[in-house]
């Protein structure tokens, strides 16, 4: 169990949290693709919007399997008003399945993998 949460929890339940909170208390707000690019054959998109008069926040996405925008386009985004900086998503992103799932059904998989062999190794002795 510590190796799931351990290793895999910063990736699958903190995103899920965040996406849940978004979905609570998220305020809406048209902003601006600014870029899209590769790392490891996945995904970043870049994305520029304001808080409030004068104060503008640049939001890079998490790499994904996908591109969340397209450059020069608006695009709706979901921030969370205690954390503008941290906590933003866009619709699309909210509308789709989280890949945080994947994450925390394989790191779950990957810990009753272990916990069996260790408990075949038990029996054997």
């Amino acid at each position: 169990m510590a190796l799931t949460l351990g290793v895999f929890a910063p990736f699958s339940i903190v995103p899920l949290l965040v996406e849940r909170r978004l979905r609570r208390v998220g305020v809406d707000v048209v902003g601006i693709c600014k870029r899209v690019g590769t790392s490891e054959d996945r995904h970043w998109t870049s994305f520029e919007f304001e808080v409030e008069p004068g104060k503008v926040v640049h939001y890079k996405t998490a790499l994904s399997d996908r591109f969340w925008g397209t450059p020069g386009e608006p695009a709706d985004l979901v921030y969370d008003p205690s954390s503008p900086w941290r906590r933003v998503r866009t619709k699309r992103q909210l509308s789709t399945r989280s890949e945080g799932w994947a994450v925390l059904w394989s790191g779950l998989l990957v810990e009753v993998v272990f916990l069996a062999g260790y408990v075949l190794y038990l029996n054997y002795e």
